[in-house]
């Protein structure tokens, strides 16, 4: 099969609903890590209690909007300029998280917070997709291979168990997960804009990324019932696009202008620590508040504050 031409997008409109995006998955992965640590009993995490948790309903919403959102970028930008986009969600979460748990930044969090963005903004700059052709459409099994990867890594993760471990393998398998789905998106979306909705759906890719898009939020779940958000939710964030991006080369023949990489692979490298940073410095902040009597009360006890207007978060 032969290339095709690459449509033309805009990736200003991509980066602002990408940015949206990335603020509601931020509320959702803070809301529903919070009622996930609600809902555990000594034996796990109790989905009974969970699915009454108002703040995990509302997560849900969140994420549901933020999904829509990133569906709406990937319509307009090319997978390299939306995933990236999407690790702003650790600093707006890890905010968030402070304002609901009354407690200022530390340095070192504003540091990673720097860092991280900092990072993530010359990334964006310099990292400009590569003019020219997309590849002809993945097979069906290749897509089938993409799914299959993303439901053997979250259910691998599964059997890390609880704590440190457990939070990161769950967080970076939905992370990947995620990336995976957000390139079967474009492929779907893709085949909307060549044959209309009847081809789309007829077609795997649609089907694929939605199998896959379940698999990405369960991991997620999992990640956030299983330790810590500040260990879950950048191994999420991080893995997404550095899954996103190479999948995308493979699947749809997205490529970056490779003149550039000397000012975006540093770049990337300085948003990496940065997620680390945050990752370190909030992972005591976290288990004190876990801890409190405040934190494991009823839910109805300490006033709910109502979620920040913005953000969701991924497989």
């Amino acid at each position: 099969m032969h290339p095709v031409e690459a449509p033309s997008s805009n990736a200003g409109v991509g980066l602002l609903l990408a940015t949206l995006a990335a603020v509601l998955f931020a509320v959702g992965a803070v809301l529903q890590h919070e009622a996930a640590d609600l809902s555990r009993t000594p034996t796990g995490l109790s989905l009974r209690l969970l699915v009454k948790r108002r703040r995990w309903m509302l997560g849900q919403a969140a994420t549901m909007l933020g999904t829509t959102s990133q569906v709406a970028a990937l319509a307009v930008a090319p997978v390299a300029v939306v995933q990236p986009m999407l690790a702003a969600a650790l600093v707006v979460a890890l905010a968030i998280r402070a304002v609901r748990n009354k407690q200022a930044p530390l340095r070192l969090e504003l540091l990673g917070a720097a860092l991280t963005t900092g990072g993530l903004a010359v990334f964006l700059l310099a990292a400009q997709p590569a003019a020219g052709h997309l590849a002809a459409p993945p097979s069906t099994l290749e897509i089938a291979v993409a799914v299959v990867v993303s439901i053997a890594l979250v259910a691998g993760a599964t059997l890390f168990g609880h704590g440190a471990h457990g939070a990161l393998a769950c967080g970076a398998a939905a992370g990947i997960a995620a990336g995976i789905g957000a390139v079967l998106i474009s492929v779907g979306i893709r085949s909307l804009r060549e044959g209309g909705w009847v081809h789309a759906f007829a077609g795997v890719a649609v089907w694929g990324a939605i199998v896959v898009a379940v698999v990405a939020v369960l991991g997620g779940q999992q990640a956030y019932a299983r330790g810590s958000l500040a260990w879950s939710l950048p191994a999420l964030i991080l893995l997404d696009p550095l899954a996103a991006v190479p999948a995308a080369r493979l699947l749809l023949g997205e490529r970056l202008e490779p003149g550039h990489a000397a000012i975006w692979i540093p770049a990337a490298v300085v948003a990496a620590i940065g997620v680390v940073v945050l990752a370190r410095t909030g992972e005591r902040r976290t288990r004190a508040h876990s801890l409190s009597p405040a934190a494991r009360g009823a839910e109805g006890s300490p006033p709910e504050a109502p979620p920040v207007s913005d953000r969701r978060s991924s497989t």
